[in-house]
Formats: C-alpha cells, structure tokens, sequence
C-alpha cells in the first residue's frame, strides 16, 4: 500500500476511476488477425490479496497482531474471501472468454492461501474461462506469512517459485509456448492469434525478513521477453503483456514520489518493448485504476493499471474486442453478502477504510 502522505493520490486516482467509462483503445494489431470476434471479453481482476479464513483463529480479526497489522497496511484483508467470491459469481454472469490476474493473489503467500486460490481460479476455468495469472510481491517466498491467533501472530510456510508455476500450472504455465529459465515469466497462448506475455518482474530471491515491494526485469527477462514480442510481430499474432508492477509512470514523478510501484529502469525497458512491438500491457501493485500510456518516435504503449479487491472502490475490468480496439469498463463490488461492523453498506465501509490513509 502507500504511504499516508500518498494517500491523497491514490483516493483521487480511484474516484476519478470509479465515475467515469475507460477510452477506447487503438487495435494493436490493425489487420484484426481473427481475434477480434464479435463480444470478445477479457476481465482482469488484480491484488486479490486473497486471505483463507483460516488463518484467523479465536477472534484474531480484533486481535492485537492483525489489527497491527491492518494498521501498518490497511487493506480490506478480513473480507478478501467473501469479495473475490462475489466477483467469481459476477464473472460467471458475465461470462468473459479469458481472465488476467497481475498478480498479488494472496495476503502474504500463505500456502493455504495459495492452495484455495488456486481452487478457486479452477472453478472459473471450469465456466469457460482461459485464466492467466502472474506472480505479486506479496506472492513467493514471504517471510511475512503469518497466521493469526487471538491477540499473537505466528509464522505459517509460504511457497518458492518452482512451487507457484507448478500449482499455478493450469492458469499460464503448463501449456505455455515458452517459459523463461530466470524467471517465472511466460509466453500463453489464449487464442489463435492472441498470446499472453507474463513477466515475472518480482525480488523474491532476495527477500529476507521482509518482502520486496520494488520489481526489476532481469536484464535476461528483459532479452527473453524482447525475442518474443519479435516473434508474435514475425507471426502477425498479437501479444499482450501481463505483469504485476507499473511498467510505465502513472504520473509525473512518481518513481520518485512513491518508489517500488513502477518497475525499475522503465523508460529504457518500455522502449524497448515497444520498438520490439508490445503495446498494451496489463498491471496492478499500486491500488488504483488508470491508464497510462507512453509514446517515443511512432510507437505507443498502453499500460492499464487495474485496483485492488481490498482496496476501495473494489474494481475489475471487463474489455470488449472489437474491430477497431476494445472498450474498457470498470465494474465495482458494491455488495458482499457479509455482517459489516457498524451496520454499514459495503461501499460506505470500504472508503471509510480507505480515508484511514490519509490520517495522520
């Protein structure tokens, strides 16, 4: 999450989000390459920061350590389960033909948390949906995993990278063209002519007694993935990225403003992807719902950046193809099912939530 002082930026990122239609997106690949049937639709759901209910044990929901917890990073944690299973019914309603998740599927990585994820996300393969999903922060080998306990905290076994692609196998990396030996990056193919470019961009090699918020591409990543953008151009296919951190700013300084949000060198690595031919990559990490775009010489590239499910206003994406680009909408969870404390309605609650970050 960000820092308080922030906060400001992220509310006003998501209000803006939350009234208004996204634009419409140019067609990366202007001869159509038969993807673009008619009511094609792409959802993206980011940040779930899935957390199983079992992890809170003897009213540790009021407890001393996760409301510490809450308190250092004040996320909608608690009701992560019954939110994502709300979109789950509203993507079975609405029937997209692939879903993409940028990652931060659990709270801290939890192996329990990923282990229900993981049945999860099958129940939506099972609709009809071609399912992609790449790694968070909060992901792989996190030091942070915790299980909670009345007022105590106590560590609980994360997962190691090996561990993520052989579980998260079905949702990109099983049946994936190519796989990149340094990461957990991957190239999917999810029609015909559409291939998904997941790049794992995250330090979890490098965790210790905390997890990395900040993302790299390894300069190995960076080359595999480049060869790759090249070959779907050579083949007339159309590639479109997936990845957890910023690729591009989201505003002015921002790199500078709020560190670890964007990927690291990102002007040389967007470049480069572009001049290779990506144009259109799908992120999350920061929260907040917005579309960037860069554009250096005669190329363009769109980075649309999806919120969080335990960040207010609680939004998803559903994109629909068409022959001159897609439209983009942002559906919001106005409703969980769930007792909320004090009586509230889900949205009241969920940005009064979101104001605790900008107190002092």
């Amino acid at each position: 999450m960000k820092p308080k002082l922030l906060a400001s930026v992220l509310l006003l990122m998501s209000v803006i989000s939350s009234c208004t239609k996204e634009p419409v997106i140019d067609n990366p690949d202007k001869r159509g390459g038969g993807i673009y049937k008619p009511g094609l639709k792409i959802a993206v759901v980011s940040d779930i920061h899935y957390m199983d209910p079992s992890l809170l044990k003897n009213n540790a929901n009021t407890g001393a350590a996760f409301q510490a917890y809450l308190d250092a990073d004040p996320k909608l944690i608690e009701f992560s389960d019954p939110i994502f299973r709300t979109v789950m019914a509203q993507l079975k309603s609405e029937k997209p033909d692939i879903l993409l998740v940028p990652g931060d599927l659990t709270k801290d990585g939890e192996r329990i948390c990923h282990k229900t994820m993981v049945q999860l996300l099958k129940q939506l393969s099972d609709a009809h949906m071609k399912v992609f999903v790449v790694p968070g922060n909060h992901d792989v080998n996190n030091p942070e995993a915790r299980t909670y306990n009345g007022d105590n905290a106590t560590p609980t076994p994360s997962i190691s990278a090996s561990e993520f692609s052989n579980m998260y196998g079905a949702f990109g990396y099983d049946n994936a063209i190519a796989r990149d030996p340094h990461s957990l990056s991957y190239v999917a193919q999810a029609l015909p002519n559409l291939w998904i470019l997941g790049i794992d961009d995250c330090e979890y090699e490098d965790n210790q007694d905390i997890a990395i918020v900040a993302g790299r591409i390894k300069p190995e990543t960076k080359t595999w993935a480049i060869h790759w953008i090249q070959e779907a151009k050579r083949r007339h296919i159309t590639i479109f990225g997936l990845m957890h951190h910023n690729l591009i700013e989201h505003y002015a300084g921002q790199t500078q403003l709020d560190p670890g949000y964007v990927t690291d060198d990102w002007e040389n690595v967007s470049d480069a992807f572009m001049q290779a031919g990506l144009s259109v990559i799908f992120t999350g990490h920061y929260h907040a719902n917005d579309i960037t775009k860069r554009v250096t010489g005669n190329n363009t590239l769109y980075d649309i950046e999806t919120g969080s499910l335990v960040t207010a206003p609680i939004p998803y994406r559903i994109l629909t193809l068409k022959d001159n680009g897609f439209d983009i909408d942002t559906r919001h969870v106005t409703s969980i099912g769930v007792k909320l404390p004090g009586g509230l309605d889900f949205p009241t609650y969920s940005n009064l939530f979101l104001l605790k970050l900008t107190q002092p």
